[in-house]
């Protein structure tokens, strides 16, 4: 195995150090230059309302830059290249922000169905408990009755919420106050439900 001589290893780190303080230096310039251009072309996409940060999407468009650099590629017109990295960088977070939320909701779908479980009762096809679970859930306080109902035909809190214009806060409140009071009237009915918890 052949060893570089010291001062041919001394050039090369030399000249790396100067390469990347070169690109630094590049970027530098970049950033300063374009900044405004970049911030516009986010904004223009109101990025906000689909719950993405702009400035998350300004670092992504950085990092691109950088790699860009790191990579050497000559560029002749950084306007329009940049504007395609804005574009793309936007389209991924919107993707993987879609991706979450997808995610988030089959989770949240899940969890309600559990809840919805919790609140079954164990009567196949007995018409007389139906018809008492029906009286019971008929004879709940108003507010109390239409979220309820609303639960028991798969609607969520959220979707209750804003079928009523209320918050969420009070619709979850409504709503396991009629659940508890429609236990114990079914308890008081000799229905049990089956509980899975």
């Amino acid at each position: 195995m052949r060893i570089a001589p010291l001062n041919n290893r001394c050039y090369n780190a030399q000249t790396k150090m100067n390469s990347d303080e070169e690109k630094i230096k590049e970027f530098e310039v970049i950033i300063s230059r374009f900044s405004r251009f970049v911030k516009a072309n986010i904004q223009k996409f109101n990025v906000q309302k689909n719950g993405i940060d702009p400035d998350d999407i300004l670092q992504e468009v950085k990092i691109k830059i950088w790699k860009i650099l790191e990579d050497e590629k000559r560029i002749k017109n950084y306007a329009s290249y940049i504007r395609k990295i804005v574009d793309s960088s936007i389209i991924d977070l919107l993707r993987r922000s879609k991706r979450e939320k997808g995610i988030f909701i089959n989770e949240k779908h899940k969890l309600v169905s559990e809840q919805k479980s919790n609140y079954l009762i164990n009567f196949s096809n007995d018409t007389n408990a139906k018809e008492i679970i029906g009286h019971a859930v008929d004879s709940l306080i108003e507010s109390r009755r239409k979220v309820v109902k609303m639960f028991l035909l798969n609607m969520t809190i959220e979707e209750i919420a804003i079928y009523f214009k209320w918050t969420r806060d009070k619709t979850r409140n409504l709503l396991y106050r009629g659940l508890s009071d429609l236990k114990k009237m079914l308890r008081e009915k000799r229905i049990e439900y089956e509980n899975k918890e």
